[in-house]
């Protein structure tokens, strides 16, 4: 399953890139069913349950020009994988999704096209207060 969205911002790379590589920041905000996030120095965790199902993240944060998400994600006894990839050219945020796994059927195209939709709509205003919370 790949999914992707551009988001227009006026915030300035340097920022966007502080704040988008804290998974604690973005899985909650990009994914709902996710309830709690730990984060090491290039990895995380992530905790959750979708439906009926507990699920568990983990994953590593690599930041370049661009900030990738390599993850596994254990569901139910079945283990799937994926990469949210965060690029930036000039006032856009291009992200992606690309997952393969027992949850790309579960979650379905509606709620993570509803969720990255959620997500874009909400996010300059939440780089805003994150912005002023971290003082950037």
């Amino acid at each position: 399953m790949e999914r992707s969205i551009t988001i227009t911002t006026t915030y300035d790379k340097r920022s966007l890139i502080s704040i988008l590589s804290d998974p604690t920041f973005v899985l909650p905000r990009l994914f709902p069913p996710i309830k709690s996030v730990s984060r090491g120095e290039n990895s995380f965790d992530g905790e959750g349950r979708f439906m009926t199902t507990k699920f568990h993240m983990h994953g590593t944060v690599i930041v370049r020009d661009d900030i990738v998400y390599g993850f596994y994600l254990s569901a139910g006894g079945s283990q799937g994988n994926g990469r949210l990839i965060f690029t930036f050219n000039n006032n856009e945020i291009n992200l992606k999704l690309e997952y393969q796994g027992k949850m790309e059927k579960l979650s379905g195209l509606f709620f993570i096209d509803r969720w990255f939709s959620d997500f874009a709509s909400k996010l300059n205003e939440e780089i805003k207060a994150e912005v002023i919370k971290r003082r950037l």
